[in-house]
């Protein structure tokens, strides 16, 4: 494994550890409650899951977006046509470089687990730059605008379960139209135009086609890429069984299949 980028935590913290190319980090992602790093019992570990949003995002046609505010985990969360902001981060759609998104079942009350709805942004990515990252779930929400919207997850408070996923689901169709656009324009661009580019840590996309550490595939012995089990799988022509993977939580992974389908088609 020579490629930067988050993978599982060997140390077995239930979060994704960064590996720089050569060693462990001490950076997690998520970082656990607490910021513990010792190791985590196999039941408490986190099961990262790709979410089906990538189908009906921009490549359908959606065009209306809609103004998101909320107070999550007791910060506001403020996303419109022009900007996305938590907390003390923010960032114009136009100055993104990078997104991510997917959803992350984690140990919840009474035994349930619970799911984390996880949005990123930024900018230079893989050097670290600045980023929005908002955690989402349904017990600590707030809707404005909708008295009583308050969703502290107590037993018997009948919590309104599904909020955090529809607000999840506004900041990445707001980021599909707003970002995700422009941002496979530029890259098969730069590819089109002689260009090998990294992508999401691992992938390097390139006139040929794509390779990865011990993978190399032409552009006509690719059939498509998808999104499942938290992976970004690409397809060999003629093979029912992907031949490499991305993680879907590494920066800009959910573009390689609009990407790969831009650059198959030009």
């Amino acid at each position: 494994m020579s490629q930067p980028g988050w993978y599982p935590d060997p140390a077995g913290s239930g979060s994704l550890r960064w590996w720089n190319g050569t060693h462990w980090t001490e950076n997690l992602n998520p970082e656990p409650p607490g910021g513990s790093r010792r190791r985590a019992p196999a039941s408490r570990r986190t099961d990262y899951q790709a979410a089906p949003v990538q189908e009906a995002g921009w490549d359908a046609g959606q065009e209306t977006v809609r103004l998101i505010d909320a107070t999550v985990g007791g910060l506001l969360l403020h996303a419109d046509e022009q900007v996305v902001a938590y907390g003390g981060s923010s960032m114009a759609w136009v100055h993104v470089e990078w997104v991510a998104y997917w959803a992350a079942s984690v140990p919840g009350g009474y035994g349930r687990p619970a799911i984390q709805w996880i949005f990123q942004a930024g900018r230079h990515p893989f050097l670290g730059g600045p980023k929005v990252e908002v955690v989402i779930e349904d017990s600590a929400i707030t809707l404005h605008g909708r008295p009583g919207a308050r969703l502290d997850g107590a037993p018997g408070n009948g919590p309104a379960s599904g909020v955090a996923e529809k607000v999840w689901r506004g900041l990445v169709a707001l980021c599909q139209v707003l970002a995700e656009r422009r941002l496979v324009s530029e890259l098969a661009g730069r590819v089109l135009a002689g260009e090998s580019i990294d992508v999401a840590h691992g992938l390097t996309v390139h006139p040929g086609g794509v390779r990865a550490e011990r993978v190399s595939l032409s552009w006509r012995a690719i059939s498509g890429a998808v999104l499942e089990g938290g992976r970004v799988w690409i397809q060999q022509s003629g093979s029912t069984t992907p031949v490499l993977y991305v993680p879907q939580q590494n920066p800009n992974a959910v573009l390689i299949p609009a990407l790969l389908a831009a650059l198959q088609a030009a």
